[in-house]
């Protein structure tokens, strides 16, 4: 809802410049609207957008990798939980507690990084994702070692334990990810010299009015997607917590 509201407001203030330049200039002398002068304003607006195509595409382009990547950990991890699950099933009946404990920390990391998502099972008091993983360590910790193939699953489970904790401190970081509100606030700034500059040359006509409309939306386009996939795990294209639900059964 937050990103739909910031691109109404950049089709907002687009629009507005544009519609601010037509009216300087029906009040512009009739040399200023020369084809001299027209041809100069041309050239200075034509510099301000390439140089907003290049940093609009550098960001849609690192928003994009930086989208991809995060998924790529969130996938990860899901597919460290699905291993971990697997090799407490294989110790036997005496890992049921630790992957009761492992389905509470995925339960509290998926809560974390998803806070509107309710995910179950439900959560117990005020613990943290942190401290329900460190508990699952000492539980797996604490198995009996019996004979050399339960010691064996065990070592491999606080391996892909280990594992999944250094993620998980990466994806506590998710959630506060944003886009650089100075590049964007330049990159607006640029956008709204060109609008300006386009209305100033461009003839006061409801077309002219309507193209420039058009024009505002698709560029606030490109700045919604760059604030959108700076966002992950919010907004409208947010990779969906299935991902690390799907990776234990009956955790939905």
């Amino acid at each position: 809802m937050e990103t739909l509201l910031l691109m109404l407001l950049f089709i907002g203030v687009m629009a507005a410049a544009a519609l601010a330049g037509m009216a300087v200039r029906r009040r512009l002398p009739e040399h200023h609207t020369a084809d001299s002068s027209r041809d100069a304003v041309l050239r200075s607006v034509g510099l301000v957008v390439t140089l907003s195509a290049i940093v609009l595409g550098f960001l849609v382009s690192s928003a994009k990798a930086y989208y991809g990547a995060v998924e790529d950990q969130i996938t990860e991890i899901g597919a460290d939980v699905a291993s971990l699950d697997r090799e407490l099933s294989r110790y036997g009946a005496e890992a049921g507690p630790a992957r009761q404990l492992l389905r509470q920390s995925i339960g509290l990391a998926v809560s974390a990084v998803w806070p509107g998502h309710r995910s179950s099972p439900p959560q117990s008091g005020s613990e943290s994702g942190v401290q329900a993983s460190e508990r699952l360590a000492d539980e797996i910790d604490a198995l009996p070692s019996g004979d050399p193939r339960q010691a064996r699953l065990r070592e491999q489970a606080l391996g892909q334990l280990a594992d999944m904790q250094h993620s998980g401190f990466k994806l506590s970081r998710i959630a506060q990810a944003r886009p650089q509100t100075a590049i964007l606030a330049v990159v607006v700034s640029w956008l709204v010299i060109i609008f300006f500059g386009f209305g100033v040359v461009s003839p006061p006509t409801g077309t002219a009015r309507a193209s420039m409309i058009l024009a505002a939306v698709a560029t606030a386009g490109a700045l919604f997607l760059i604030v959108e996939l700076y966002s992950p795990v919010s907004g409208l294209l947010q990779i969906p917590p299935s991902i690390l639900e799907g990776a234990l059964p009956g955790l939905r």
